[in-house]
């Protein structure tokens, strides 16, 4: 079964008006319910099918198409060579980029030469004293084109070198939605001069460490400013670029992540998940285990190679939590009922049509089977009969992504693919531990988590805060939480709110989202942003930058 979506402009119209009519109905009835459709596939929404029906009904409000585009213009990907590893975007009109510290620390290793900036930090103050990074560019969504069915005639490959063909000033790529239910041919613009403008110091964007990593209450500075530029001037981008908001949102407010979410298995198979708890995700943690231990003992030699291979450490500890905390995700009795009732759901639905039964109703059953053969094939090692076992189960995998595609349609979103994706939620605290926490933290909490570990690293503030402490207010926003779907490569994105003025900078999740990678759950799950108003005082009392925060905020210009 082949289906295609329709182009994007006429869906909302259509979507629309169909949710103008239900609730002029649900006027003379009842109010409409808030449900999403199978919550457990998530939030993360493809522009091309924005969930406008579910934004009235959750948020009485919907974006127009002018808003989805300003949106979806004014969000970058940010790479490194030909990769991609993190979300950015633009927040002024002078091709000014925010990114998350840890995205950026390899560029700072970069170019730091001689000095330690990882450590001190950096503000440029001059346009002229921005430091170029060789390598660096960000990749800006500018055409979305349906081609599932010229795919399925001709072949990713030849759809590709026609893209290039139409358009060689673009970068273009085939992104394979739903597990291949669907494609689309996503084409980007490329900002490939990025010059660094401003990172924090390390220890106050890393505040905490390994231990306060994927947790919160939590006071993470983590925070990078870049500038893209085109012959040698800034990017002019007042014409895609976010607002600023320095209060940022209050609590229940409505929230959006803008941003390129990396990988996520929601539609993997029950079957799937118990191998990678049972097998797979154990030997992971073990191996990077035995990195950090490696590590360490290297950089443990001197100062020169504690510098040099910090990048390397922070990124393996955080490897090592993400995949511990996704693995806890797999032994969590609730998320695998939600998956096996989610599994048996969408079963029932395909047996209910003669076609899809017939070409899909198997598929379960065979991607099991495989589990099973491939754990006999580690015990009988080496690697031929594993590699064939691959092949077969993405073809299967494939299969049920079409079933899926087939039954919900862009009704749920598609599993995470490092494309573009609009996420929603509201700014909430949760419970945890028998207590509550709050949707922000402070300043003042800083401080009393310095106070209360006596300034043992790695809960060790920079001498400039502590010299600087009776001129900050105390009471800023420093960090806070809300619902929203993200996994990693959100690092990076932007949070906003309704009229687009950014409220805060994603930077990692709580340890109880990281089981989303599975089955999406917001009941504790959650996502942590720097505030925006921490950003702000932070640039204006520590690190002399006040022009940086004249140009968030629009002053002076």
């Amino acid at each position: 079964m082949n289906i295609t979506i329709p182009s994007a402009a006429p869906k909302r119209r259509f979507v629309a008006a169909r949710a103008a009519f239900l609730l002029a109905f649900a006027g003379l009835c009842v109010a409409p319910a808030t449900a999403q459709t199978r919550k457990e596939l998530g939030r993360m929404w493809t522009f091309e099918a924005a969930p406008l029906g579910w934004f009235q009904e959750a948020y009485d409000w919907q974006p127009t198409d002018k808003w989805l585009d300003h949106a979806r213009m004014s969000a970058l990907r940010l790479g490194n060579g030909s990769r991609y590893f993190c979300s950015a975007s633009f927040v002024s009109p002078y091709g000014l980029i925010m990114t998350n510290h840890h995205c950026a620390r390899d560029f700072v290793a970069q170019v730091q030469g001689d000095k330690d900036w990882q450590t001190t930090g950096f503000y440029a103050g001059a346009y002229d004293k921005e430091i170029k990074i060789p390598g660096a560019k960000v990749s800006q969504l500018l055409e979305q084109t349906d081609v599932t069915k010229e795919v399925a005639e001709n072949g990713q490959a030849a759809v590709l070198a026609a893209a290039r063909e139409a358009k060689p000033d673009l970068e273009h790529e085939i992104i394979a939605l739903y597990q291949g239910g669907n494609y689309q041919l996503y084409s980007h613009r490329i900002f490939s001069d990025l010059r660094l403008v401003c990172v924090p110091h390390g220890q106050s964007a890393h505040f905490g460490g390994d231990s306060d990593n994927f947790c919160y209450p939590r006071w993470g500075l983590d925070f990078a400013f870049l500038r893209a530029y085109e012959n040698d001037r800034p990017v002019d981008s007042k014409e895609f670029c976010y607002k600023w908001k320095t209060k940022g949102a209050d609590e229940g407010e409505a929230v959006f992540v803008i941003g390129n979410p990396g990988s996520t298995g929601r539609l993997m198979t029950l079957a799937q998940c118990e191998y990678q708890r049972d097998n797979l995700l154990p030997n992971v943690v073990d191996r990077y285990k035995g990195q950090l231990r490696d590590l360490n003992a290297q950089a443990a030699a001197s100062e020169a190679a504690h510098k040099e291979l910090l990048p390397k450490i922070l990124r393996a500890e955080n490897g090592r939590k993400a995949v511990q905390g996704y693995l806890d995700g797999l032994r969590n009795e609730r998320i695998m009922k939600i998956k096996a009732s989610a599994e048996a759901d969408l079963r029932a639905e395909v047996a209910k049509n003669e076609e899809l039964q017939k070409k899909y109703g198997d598929t379960w059953d065979r991607i099991a089977g495989i589990q099973s053969a491939r754990v006999q094939a580690i015990k009988a090692q080496d690697r031929d009969k594993m590699r064939d076992l691959q092949i077969e189960e993405n073809a299967l995998n494939k299969k049920i992504g079409e079933a899926c595609f087939a039954v919900y349609g862009t009704k749920i979103p598609p599993d995470a693919t490092m494309s573009l994706r609009i996420s929603d939620g509201v700014v909430k605290g949760f419970e945890y531990n028998g207590t509550l926490a709050p949707h922000f933290t402070t300043l003042y909490g800083l401080f009393a988590r310095y106070h209360e570990f006596a300034g043992k690293h790695p809960f060790d503030i920079p001498q400039p805060w502590l010299d600087k402490e009776k001129e900050l207010d105390l009471s800023t926003p420093f960090n806070f939480v809300a619902t929203c779907d993200i996994i990693g490569g959100n690092s990076g994105s932007p949070m906003i709110d309704k009229e687009q003025n950014v409220v805060g900078l994603i930077f990692d999740g709580n340890i109880e989202m990281l089981g989303n990678r599975y089955v999406f759950d917001d009941e504790v799950g959650r996502t942590v942003s720097v505030h925006t108003a921490i950003i702000i005082e932070s640039l204006r009392k520590i690190y002399g930058a006040a022009a940086l925060a004249d140009e968030l905020e629009r002053k002076g210009k």
